[in-house]
């Protein structure tokens, strides 16, 4: 595979047009905890954020990162510091909104952009990462996350991971 690289969405907020389309198909349509208002909301926020670094005692920080190959975008991953159930927002900082393109997943794009994504955040003195998942479980276990915790919800069915960056 080609060079990946994460680019902060800030850099040039039309590269996130295509993310954005493929997070509102897979998840904002339908889905009981997003709206498509939230995940334009979302990435209208992430326009404005501070990427130069990551306070841990900051609230509300959205860093949404494009993942370029060879001058196309192939995927969109976040670093947050927050999360969206009220039971593990004690927890942070979370990897948000990880999308792939769908006519590029199985090409090793996702596992690269978690990757370089959990170097920025080392890089940001992050020592844990968070994430929650409701299919993706066996793919972050092959990469290092341990399940925290499995919860029913009436409407959804998660796995909460997490990873020591140290």
């Amino acid at each position: 595979m080609n060079s990946l690289i994460l680019v902060p969405l800030a850099d040039n907020p039309a590269w996130g047009s295509g993310p954005l389309q493929w997070s509102l198909d897979l998840w904002g349509a339908g889905t009981p905890w997003f709206s498509a208002e939230d995940w334009q909301s979302f990435y209208a926020k992430a326009v404005t954020a501070d990427y130069g670094k990551w306070s841990h005692q900051g609230s509300d920080q959205e860093q949404i990162y494009i993942a370029i190959v060879e001058s196309e975008v192939v995927g969109a991953i976040a670093l947050v510091d927050f999360d969206d159930v009220k039971e593990y927002r004690h927890l942070k900082p979370w990897v948000a909104a990880f999308i792939v393109d769908p006519e590029r997943r199985g090409a090793g794009f996702g596992s690269a952009m978690l990757a370089a994504l959990e170097e920025r955040a080392r890089n940001f003195g992050i020592t844990r990462l968070y994430l929650w998942t409701e299919e993706k479980r066996d793919f972050y276990l092959n990469r290092g996350y341990a399940l925290l915790e499995h919860r029913d919800y009436p409407e959804i069915s998660i796995d909460v991971l997490s990873k020591s960056l140290e």
